[in-house]
């Protein structure tokens, strides 16, 4: 696990060759060519050799470029060993708290690597699971062939089936170099071959719902099968389920919580992310909600604010678009930091997806309706 050796500007003009720059880990094979020192380039292999199944995390702040300091101990004044850039991929040795308060910030969590201390917001916690691909996608209730799928691996990049300038903006960015997906995205599989190239076994992914007819070729060994069974519903019996979102604080500061109810008795809670405020009024919309539609991923795009792929376990709390979802662009939960979207841990969203009413037929994967009758309902409490 050690750093590539990053050479400066005059010595890559004297060894008039292309130098590796810093990566982080153990396997991501992401070799960063310099043609200046501040103008990186990314020479990538995408090798998926990530050690298997241990705790790892991938720089997920900001895009393309985007740099983040490495400390050597764990606040924000303590010196920058290096810089990490968005999607390497670190040992992620464990979570600690700041040496010193950072009155800026709400969370003073920091991960350690064997490279150095980075802030936690910035690191989305991953693993590499490598699966056994299907030779043939199971077949539908209408006869069809297809399944959903998981990533399960801190990110592969993707194979193309049309010009890039034709794909959704996360995929045809102008700044995404490599098209890839990420840990924890959801995806329906529609076809399987072997790669006439690499011998692999690919599938064939697209976005259901909410996007344009997008497919890309991804190898099946990043991509964990979701069977039926796997999202079965929890305790579908009980009573009165409800859940509860509590806002508090105001901008950066407070802690936004979601519980989750039978009758009186508290039977999930997890830390989330809501959104801020607005003109003086917050973001995510408070008081009663009336969920109307569940899915099992879907794409998120607001202009050119932000474009969201394969965002798994959606929960439509309010047709102004406010949803309970998985998240695997940031790992700020607890704070006031989103665009309305109440944010979840993907494992957090997965149950909490499973647990509300109503059920989801598989294949379709999407469900709208009318009415409040056997429907979990919402609640968002402002709390300043």
């Amino acid at each position: 696990m050690k750093r590539k050796d990053r050479l400066s500007r005059r010595e890559f003009i004297k060894l008039s060759a292309l130098a590796l720059g810093g990566l982080a880990l153990s396997g991501g094979k992401t070799e960063r060519v310099f043609a200046a020192e501040d103008e990186p380039l990314v020479q990538d292999t995408d090798s998926t050799d990530f050690p298997v199944n241990k705790q790892l995390g991938r720089i997920c702040a900001g895009q393309w470029g985007t740099r983040i300091p490495i400390k050597s101990e764990p606040f924000i004044n303590a010196p920058t060993l290096d810089m990490a850039w968005h999607d390497d991929v670190f040992e992620w040795k464990r979570e600690v708290v700041a040496t010193q308060i950072d009155p800026n910030k709400v969370h003073q969590r920091w991960v350690e690597t064997p490279e150095g201390y980075i802030y936690a917001d910035d690191v989305q916690r991953v693993r590499h699971i490598p699966q056994v691909p299907l030779t043939e996608l199971p077949e539908q209730a209408d006869g069809s062939r297809g399944m959903w799928v998981e990533i399960t691996t801190p990110y592969k990049n993707i194979e193309l089936t049309k010009p890039k300038s034709q794909y959704q903006p996360w995929i045809s960015y102008e700044n995404v170099v490599y098209p890839r997906v990420y840990y924890s995205m959801v995806f329906w599989a529609t076809d399987v071959r072997q790669n006439p190239s690499t011998g692999k076994t690919q599938y064939l992914l697209m976005q259901k719902i909410g996007a344009r007819p997008d497919t890309y070729w991804v190898d099946a060994e990043v991509c964990h099968y979701i069977t039926p069974e796997e999202i079965a519903p929890i305790h579908p019996d009980a009573d009165n389920k409800r859940i509860l979102v509590q806002m508090r604080g105001h901008g950066w500061h407070g802690m936004q919580t979601l519980t989750c109810y039978e009758g009186n008795e508290e039977v999930f809670f997890t830390t989330v992310t809501t959104g801020g405020f607005k003109s003086g009024e917050p973001i995510t919309p408070v008081t009663g909600n009336f969920p109307w539609r569940k899915n099992i991923a879907m794409h998120y795009s607001e202009q050119e604010l932000f474009d969201l792929g394969g965002v798994g376990w959606n929960y439509g709390i309010h047709q102004n678009g406010t949803y309970i979802h998985s998240t695997y662009w940031h790992n700020a939960f607890g704070i006031m930091k989103s665009n309305g979207c109440i944010n979840c841990r993907p494992e957090d969203a997965k149950w909490i997806w499973r647990w509300v009413d109503p059920q989801v037929p598989y294949s379709e994967g999407d469900l709208i309706w009318s009415g409040n009758e056997g429907v979990t309902p919402v609640t968002v409490q402002l709390i300043q």
